[in-house]
């Protein structure tokens, strides 16, 4: 959906933005950023006003009063404006922070105030703000000539940074995969959104922003990326200087400098984006829109829940790494067999030895998000905590690794680790030397560097800390040095510390004691020291905390140099928690791992379908798939009663093939998978009504696809086929189809569960292309048990009368249908399909399927054309009904 915007402060009242310099400072921020709700800090308050905080009212439910009469106001308090920021992301809305930028004690005048960020769905970083399950993707699309789209993708919560150029049919598909947060592209020199990503942007459910076309020109994209990485040509980066990537990639940093407020004179301060590459597409088995959809891979379709989808099956991953990878790696299975091979070969590795996983186990409980940290540091964002979690994680490096020494399967992940060990040692020993265990939330008030670590920032402390006790023992040498008992050294808020005498004393102050206040009874001085020891202590709660602060800034300078070690780190224990999450999954579920292949084979023993498995547990029905490859054919047709089992079946296949290719064991007692490189789906009605697509034709497009784009190692599953329209158009169109993929010399892997039971005379006329399946059922008293196993075979009933009643139809509706059912089966005696539907095995020829066209080119068909039923008597139209009775038995 395209970006809500805030409404820029009009209808403001004559002279009202000249009230006060901070209200004329307010104004001026507005102008700049018009599209976004202005959070303007002030004290201890974000406060909004007029338009803003009459749409904050509404969307936060915060108050709304008046600043002065005509100026509505409302505001969220500084130290929880986390928690407002995301819920007006999650609301639609872009934000500008403007924050006060010098102490307001030091002011002279009005506080210094700027923007220091646009808050943005698709430029989060802080942890408050994001889902650790989820990657956060900013994409950009630029659409080039000749049908082609170059995108382009970074995270900027972990730097990572991707191109890619498609198909504008694929654009939809790849963006529906990547998920990202914020989608910007190029607007027209109107400031309106172009034809072609309209078109894109009615098929997709996403924040979308408008950017002006100057940061989609070539030369201004090429240059920034050259500026921001240092480098006169993009070579190193696997890129040349021509590619059309390049447009969407420079796009994105322009967006990334401006809502970050850094300029692109700055580009350290992006430093922890990684230089684009091109996305290694052919290295993944695809998944589509619709595959992504009907498997329910990440989230349900009827509820939108990740409750319910394939990504719930898995145990949950104990890092953020593992959770953002595991999503990763089920949207983007693998295709090569030997990186395949290799997860499995660690995953069976892990469920051999329990006691490792346990030991891994423990050493990642401690391990935070180091790629996110990682971000925050280079972005100057990052809080004490993040620091400490750093070390933390650093500090189990060495465990991790000495747990992984002799495991030849996982030896990879630890030489990516061992490779860094310094880097990471010492990561980690700087901050577990200089930080507390227990660190603040904040800097605010200090408290995260260690004592005797900085001199300058213990005398601070101990200004703080003792100033009795140096007042006591200061009180002591004045007593010895003048010769009065009853000399008191004290303090007030008001005139601050003094050394008090009594009137009967007040003559033995030396000379260079200060009087400074004359009392009833008693008289109090100041000293230089004592006024310089003021000074301290008066100063020394905000001298520590300065002085934190610039320790806190070397600190994170310090760790950023080791920031390739921490990203390699982050990498390893992403992928071990990942394995350990498909170890888990496959050892409480009795996985196994599957035999990959090069053949064009799917042979599945007791296969089950992972999410239904689960939930049914014992009483869920495992059934057998064997298709293609030398042995079998490659087109399955299953028949069968609705609620039999048909769907689930096709799924679990798809499931199964999947998980295979993501590295994971699967839900059967055995597999043999043949390598796959799409996985193509039409399951359930869905429409596109925006688009002006009613379901049968969304259905027929998803379809062509599969037609245009199946090769020999596709699996496709397709779930009733051709019910959208007629009867006829339907029976012609499922056969057709079925027939297209079935002759092909590279057959494509299909399963197509249908009610057209005359589909399954293909398998009689084309034997080895095509094979019958069917769910059995048991019919007893009139009751119909659905048994859920898939056996050879056909079946000619559907019992969809008998899922009505299930569901609770009225009897009297029951009744009736079971009347017109076998009425209509009377009137319409099945004719042989197969008898007028001979298959052209030829490859590529084009023919037309003469279906039924025995029964319309028959002569009784042509006499009873000719009847004239005005002039006949119904006794002659029943001898002329029985004459061409006779003459079609005949034929």
């Amino acid at each position: 959906m395209p970006e809500k915007t805030a409404t820029p402060a009009t209808h403001i009242p004559d002279g009202a933005q000249h009230q006060t310099p901070a209200m004329r400072q307010f104004h001026t921020f507005k102008q700049r950023h018009p599209d976004c709700v202005l959070f303007f800090r002030m004290g201890d308050f974000y406060e909004l006003f007029y338009d803003d905080a009459r749409l904050a009212h509404k969307v936060l439910g915060v108050t709304l009063t008046q600043r002065t009469k005509g100026i509505d106001m409302a505001g969220v308090p500084y130290h929880a404006v986390d928690g407002y920021l995301r819920r007006m992301i999650q609301a639609g809305y872009r934000v500008a922070v403007c924050d006060q930028v010098e102490d307001p004690a030091q002011a002279k005048g009005v506080v210094k105030r700027d923007v220091t960020r646009v808050v943005t769905p698709g430029t989060l970083t802080e942890s408050s703000l994001l889902d650790d399950s989820k990657d956060n993707p900013l994409a950009a699309v630029a659409f080039l000539d000749n049908q082609r789209v170059a995108i382009a993708w970074a995270e900027l919560s972990t730097g990572a940074f991707w191109v890619s150029e498609l198909h504008e049919n694929e654009v939809a598909d790849e963006l529906s995969r990547l998920d990202p947060s914020e989608l910007i592209y190029s607007q027209t020199a109107t400031n309106e959104t172009p034809p072609r990503a309209q078109n894109l942007l009615q098929r997709l459910n996403l924040t979308a922003t408008g950017r002006p076309g100057w940061q989609f020109h070539r030369t201004e994209t090429l240059e920034l990326i050259r500026k921001h990485y240092s480098v006169h040509a993009l070579t190193g980066f696997g890129l040349r200087d021509d590619d059309p990537e390049i447009i969407p990639a420079g796009a994105i940093l322009h967006y990334l400098h401006e809502t970050q407020q850094m300029g692109a004179d700055t580009p350290a301060s992006l430093a922890h984006l990684q230089p684009p590459k091109r996305f290694p597409r052919e290295n993944h088995l695809v998944l589509d829109e619709a595959a992504l959809r009907s498997l329910e891979i990440v989230r349900t379709t009827r509820s939108e829940s990740e409750d319910g989808s394939l990504l719930s099956v898995f145990e949950r991953p104990d890092t953020a790494l593992g959770r953002r990878t595991l999503r990763r790696w089920l949207c983007y299975p693998l295709r090569d067999k030997n990186t395949i091979e290799t997860r499995h070969a660690a995953v069976e590795a892990l469920t051999q030895t329990p006691r490792l996983v346990d030991a891994l186990r423990e050493n990642l409980a401690d391990v935070q998000d180091v790629e996110r940290i990682l971000a925050r540091l280079t972005l100057g964002r990052a809080s004490p905590r993040d620091v400490v979690a750093l070390g933390n994680s650093t500090a189990q490096a060495q465990a991790i690794n000495d747990n992984l020494t002799d495991q030849h399967a996982l030896e990879p992940l630890a030489d990516q680790i061992t490779r860094h060990a310094d880097a990471l040692n010492h990561a980690a020993a700087i901050i577990t030397e200089r930080c507390v265990e227990e660190p603040p939330p904040h800097l605010r008030e200090g408290g995260l560097i260690r004592d005797t670590i900085d001199p300058e920032l213990d005398e601070a402390r101990s200004l703080q800390r003792d100033s009795q006790a140096w007042l006591a023992r200061y009180q002591k040498q004045l007593v010895e040095q003048i010769g009065v008992p009853s000399l008191k050294v004290g303090f007030n808020k008001v005139f601050g510390y003094y050394i008090e005498l009594t009137a009967a004393h007040r003559d033995k102050a030396p000379d260079d004691w200060t009087r400074k206040q004359t009392l009833k009874n008693a008289e109090r001085f100041i000293t230089p020291q004592l006024k310089e020891y003021e000074n301290k202590v008066l100063h020394a709660e905000s001298r520590a905390v300065e002085r934190e602060k610039q320790l806190f800034d070397q600190l994170c300078t310090e760790i950023i140099t080791a920031a390739p070690a921490l990203r390699a780190f982050a990498d390893a224990v992403a992928e071990l928690d990942t394995l350990l999450c498909f170890t888990r999954t496959a050892t409480r579920h009795r996985y196994v791992r599957p035999q990959l292949t090069d053949d064009a084979t799917l042979d599945i023993t007791d296969g089950r379908h992972p999410v239904l498995d689960q939930i049914l547990r014992d009483n869920f029905v495992p059934n057998n798939t064997s298709l293609g490859g030398s042995q079998q054919p490659a087109l399955a047709l299953i028949t069968g009663p609705n609620m039999a089992g048909k769907s689930t079946f096709i799924r679990q296949a798809a499931l199964i093939t999947l998980l295979a290719h993501a590295g994971s064991f699967v839900p059967a007692k055995a597999a043999r998978i043949g390598r796959t490189d799409r996985i193509f789906t039409r399951i359930g009605a869905s429409d596109e009504l925006h688009t002006g697509q009613s379901t049968f034709m969304v259905e027929m497009a998803e379809t062509a696809r599969m037609c245009h784009h199946a090769t020999g190692q596709s699996l496709i599953i397709l779930d009733e086929i051709g019910r959208g329209t007629s009867t006829l158009d339907g029976l012609s169109l499922a056969w057709a189809i079925a027939e297209h993929f079935a002759t092909r010399p590279e057959p494509p892997r299909v399963l197509m569960a249908t009610h057209y039971h005359e589909l399954t005379d293909l398998a009689d006329q084309l034997p080895d292309n095509v094979l019958n399946l069917h769910v059995r059922v048991r019919e007893w008293n009139d009751q119909v048990v659905f048994l859920h196993r898939i056996e050879p075979g056909t079946t000619d009933r559907s019992y969809g009368i008998h899922v009505a009643k299930l569901a609770g139809m009225p009897p009297q509706v029951v009744q009736r249908a079971n009347q017109l059912l076998n009425a209509l089966a009377d009137q319409h005696a099945a004719q042989d399909i197969a008898s007028v539907a001979k298959p052209d095995t030829t490859p590529h020829a084009e023919t037309e399927m003469p279906l039924f066209s025995r029964v319309l080119d028959h002569p009784a068909v042509d006499a009873l054309r000719n009847l004239n039923m005005d002039t006949m008597t119904p006794l002659q139209a029943f001898d002329t009904l029985r004459q061409l009775s006779e003459q079609a038995r005949q034929a």
